[in-house]
């Protein structure tokens, strides 16, 4: 075992001790795998649409939780940590929730509304793995914090991660994170974890989000891809007087900017994850390995870098354990969260990337 593995696997012997409450989706998902490239499964339906239907075969299906407080909630989980969700779904969603969630808190998670589904379609794109998702929302699209009654503003309250996630899905994510966030900082302990997903089918909203959640120091930790964080700069009419060097980017500009608001930035992407505190950056390497599947991966990777913070890592650690987390899962070839055994593996081929 490397040195990096080694050290970690000592600091992380002892028994989790924090509780982590997470919001507010879970999603029925249908994972479709094409065993080859993007524009090839086009053709194929496209073939088969001209010949009146039929059959496209070799494709490898998963069906499964999914929604990335879910499945934030499941890898935690197996890592021992004290997780509790807070979602609203139908009876069948509730039955599903404690068949995938064995021995995690339900008592937050109600089935009087409907359940959210996915289909997820995944094939090689531009040499990288990537997934298309077709998503029916369910209750989530209207999970606002009418939605949160006294014991779960108790639980908010109690916790020491509150994590709120797919704000891009939910109609009243601005005012759900805006009243979470405020009652964790202003009456609580909790770190305010956010991860809003992709924000382009609500980007006329992104200046509330600003205005409302991201520039009145609610948000202690900003989760976010390229994509993401570049789309929540966009609106941003201040200079940010960049990062001096060759690494200077219009990306580490923006995390720098929101960095510099006190809200530190774990930005994580194919290649690297980095963190930005106070305008300064600490950076990581991921694996090289080709992954089985890529859906869900983000959702490990939040869940790695709770955890890490939660067991007291440096900066670097918590990367390179987020980047593991992320990396043992998409080698997997189901949608069961991965063993610290299989995160440390990764963390050996992580750090001999980085010694390089």
């Amino acid at each position: 075992m490397s040195l990096l593995a080694s050290a970690l696997k000592e600091k992380l012997a002892k028994k989790p001790d924090f509780k982590v409450v997470a919001m507010p989706d879970f999603y029925l998902d249908y994972v479709l795998a094409f065993p080859g490239k993007l524009d090839e499964m086009a053709s194929a339906m496209v073939d088969v649409a001209r010949r009146g239907g039929g059959n496209l075969l070799g494709w490898k299906h998963l069906v499964g939780r999914g929604g990335n407080a879910s499945n934030f909630s499941a890898q935690l989980s197996n890592l021992e940590v004290n997780v509790v969700p807070i979602i609203e779904t139908d009876e069948f969603g509730k039955m599903a929730l404690g068949h995938f969630l064995k021995g995690v808190d339900l008592s937050h998670v109600t089935g009087t509304g409907s359940v959210s589904r996915t289909l997820s379609f995944e094939a090689e794109h531009s040499g990288r793995r990537v997934n298309i998702m077709a998503s029916d929302p369910g209750s989530l699209s209207s999970f606002g914090p009418e939605k949160l009654d006294e014991n779960d503003m108790r639980l908010i309250r109690e916790a020491d991660f509150v994590c709120v996630f797919n704000w891009n899905q939910n109609l009243k994510g601005t005012e759900l994170a805006e009243q979470v966030f405020q009652t964790a900082r202003n009456e609580g302990k909790a770190v305010t974890f956010f991860d809003p997903g992709d924000p382009t089918s609500k980007v006329s909203q992104i200046p509330g989000l600003n205005e409302r959640v991201l520039t009145q120091g609610l948000v202690d930790v900003l989760s976010v891809n390229e994509n993401e964080l570049q789309q929540l700069a966009a609106d941003v009419k201040k200079e940010t007087g960049g990062i001096e060097g060759e690494d200077a980017n219009p990306l580490f500009e923006a995390a720098s900017f929101f960095s510099m608001l006190g809200v530190r930035v774990d930005l994580h992407t194919t290649g690297f994850s980095a963190t930005f505190i106070d305008g300064q950056r600490e950076r990581a390497l991921c694996a090289s390995t080709t992954p089985v599947k890529v859906t869900g991966a983000g959702d490990a990777w939040n869940a790695g870098d709770i955890f890490a913070q939660g067991m007291g890592l440096e900066h670097r650690e918590r990367l390179v354990f987020a980047n593991a987390t992320a990396a043992a899962y998409m080698r997997r070839s189901d949608l069961m969260p991965c063993s610290i055994a299989e995160i440390l593996l990764q963390i050996e081929e992580i750090e001999k990337l980085n010694t390089r």
